[in-house]
C-alpha cells in the first residue's frame, strides 16, 4: 500500500526526525521525482528549486542516486512513476498546484499511483492537497487561478489538512488562522493542522505524526493539542539471534530538575553481557496490576528516590537482547523532579550491579553514552536511549519547562 509523508512545510533541521524514516522507506537505488510546480517563478525559479532539493536531501541524509525534476504539469504525464523511489511535491500556492494537477490530468495519474505501493513526500501546499479539501489554505494562499473544484486527494477519508500552523510571523496572524480553522471544522469537518516541524506519515490504513512540536486537531469547533510520540524499532546486532521467547514491558524516565540537570543510573556489571560500566535511564519492568503511570512513579522512587511530575510520554522504543532471548518494549516518560527521598534498591541492584545515581548536564549525558559504546551492551543502550534523550531536551526547550 502507498506510503505518504505529509510535511507541515519545514526543511533542514526542522525535519531531522522525518528524513531518516523517509530514507528507510524508499528504494535507495532509484532516482526521486521532484514536482516543484506550486512555487511561483517570481519567488524561486525552477533552477533554484532544483538546487534546493539536491542540497536538502543531501543534508537530510536521504540517499538517492539522482533527482529528476519536471518543469510542467504535462511532463508529469510522461513519467513512469514506478521508475522512481518517490514523488516529492513541493510548496507554493496550493490553489495553483491543485488546478495544474487537475487540468493536466496529473491528479488522476497520482491518484492511481496511490492505489499501489507508491511513496509520496508532500510539503506545505504538497501536503494540503492530500486532504479532503484545500480551502484550509485560503488564509495564506490567494485563489488567483479561480479554482472551483477544491477537493483534494482525501487520503484520510474526510479530514482536511493545514500547514505552517503555529509558525505564523505574528500572534495576530496565528489567531486569525485559528479562528478560520475553528469555524471550518464546524461547517465542513475535521482538520489536522501541522507545524513546519511535524510530518504526517501514512502507511496504508495506519498513520502517525513524526516530529517534536505539538500539532492540532480541529473538530466541531474545538481545538485539541496533540504531540507526536517517538517510535523506534531496533535490532540487536551484537549477539546472534537464535529465538525470542518473551516480551518485557518497561517504563523508563528521562528525569530532569528545575536547573536543567538530568538524572541517570550508573551500573557496573560483569555477567553474560560482558564486563561493562553503563549509563542508563532509570526504570524497569511493569509489574502485575500496574499501569505505565504507576510503574514509572514506582521505578523512579525505587532507583532515584525521586517523586516526580510526569510531563508526557516521549514514545516507545522496541529493542532486543538476543543473548537472553528477550524483546523489550521501552515506554519513555519525561519527568520533572519534585523532591528526593530514600531509594529502595534491591539486593541485586546493590551488590551485583552497584547502581548509583548520575547527575549530568545534557552535553555530559550525551558524552557519557558515547563513551560507553566501547562494549556491546553499551552500544545497544546508546542506540536505544540517545535519540530519546535528544527528543526530551527538545521538548523541554520548546515547552519552556525550565525557569
Amino acid at each position: 500500500m502507498a506510503k505518504l509523508f505529509l510535511c507541515g512545510g519545514g526543511f533542514g533541521k526542522q525535519l531531522e526526525d522525518t528524513y531518516p524514516v523517509f530514507n528507510a522507506v524508499i528504494d535507495n537505488t532509484k532516482p526521486l521525482l521532484y514536482i516543484p510546480l506550486a512555487m511561483p517563478e517570481e519567488t524561486h525559479t525552477l533552477d533554484e528549486c532544483y538546487g534546493w532539493i539536491q542540497n536538502e536531501l543531501k543534508e537530510g541524509g536521504v540517499d538517492v542516486p539522482s533527482v529528476e525534476m519536471v518543469r510542467s504539469y504535462e511532463e508529469i504525464l510522461t513519467k513512469e512513476f514506478s521508475d522512481y523511489c518517490a514523488l516529492f511535491i513541493g510548496g507554493g500556492n496550493t490553489f495553483s498546484l491543485l488546478k495544474g494537477l487537475k487540468d493536466s490530468g496529473a491528479f488522476a495519474k497520482i491518484k492511481e499511483y496511490l492505489q499501489g505501493d507508491g511513496v509520496v513526500f508532500g510539503s506545505s501546499a504538497g501536503e494540503i492537497i492530500f486532504g479532503k479539501d484545500i480551502m484550509t489554505a485560503i488564509t495564506e494562499d490567494p485563489n488567483d487561478v479561480g479554482l472551483q473544484d477544491t477537493e483534494g486527494f482525501d487520503v484520510l477519508s474526510g479530514i482536511a489538512l493545514d500547514a505552517h500552523y503555529t509558525n505564523a510571523k505574528t500572534e495576530e496572524d496565528h489567531e486569525r488562522v485559528t479562528a478560520f480553522l475553528t469555524n471550518y471544522s464546524i461547517e465542513k469537518g475535521k482538520v489536522i493542522a501541522l507545524p513546519e516541524e511535524d510530518t504526517l506519515f501514512i502507511d496504508g490504513d495506519a498513520f502517525q505524526v513524526i516530529g517534536s512540536r505539538p500539532y492540532y486537531v480541529f473538530e466541531n469547533g474545538v481545538r485539541l493539542e496533540k504531540r507526536a510520540e517517538l517510535r523506534n524499532e531496533l535490532t540487536d546486532n551484537e549477539w546472534p539471534l537464535e529465538y525470542i521467547d518473551h516480551d518485557r514491558w518497561i517504563a523508563r524516565g528521562i528525569v530532569f530538575d528545575e536547573e536543567g540537570s538530568f538524572y541517570f543510573i550508573r551500573a557496573e556489571r560483569d555477567d553474560m553481557f560482558g564486563k561493562a560500566t553503563m549509563i542508563e535511564t532509570p526504570g524497569g519492568g511493569v509489574e502485575k496490576g500496574e499501569n505505565l503511570n504507576m510503574a514509572i512513579r514506582r521505578e523512579l522512587s525505587e532507583e532515584l528516590g525521586a517523586e516526580v511530575d510526569v510531563i508526557c510520554r516521549i514514545g516507545v522504543v522496541s529493542d532486543y537482547y538476543n543473548i537472553i532471548h528477550r524483546h523489550n518494549i521501552n515506554n519513555y516518560f519525561l519527568c520533572k523532579v519534585k523532591s528526593f527521598g530514600e531509594k529502595h534498591l534491591t539486593e541485586d541492584e546493590i551488590h551485583d550491579f552497584h547502581l548509583s545515581t548520575l547527575k549530568l548536564t545534557f552535553d555530559e549525558a550525551v558524552d557519557e553514552y558515547e563513551k560507553r559504546r566501547e562494549t556491546p551492551i553499551g552500544r545497544l543502550v546508546a542506540n536505544r536511549e540517545l535519540p530519546v534523550v535528544m527528543r526530551a531536551k527538545r521538548i523541554i526547550d520548546e515547552m519552556g519547562l525550565l525557569s
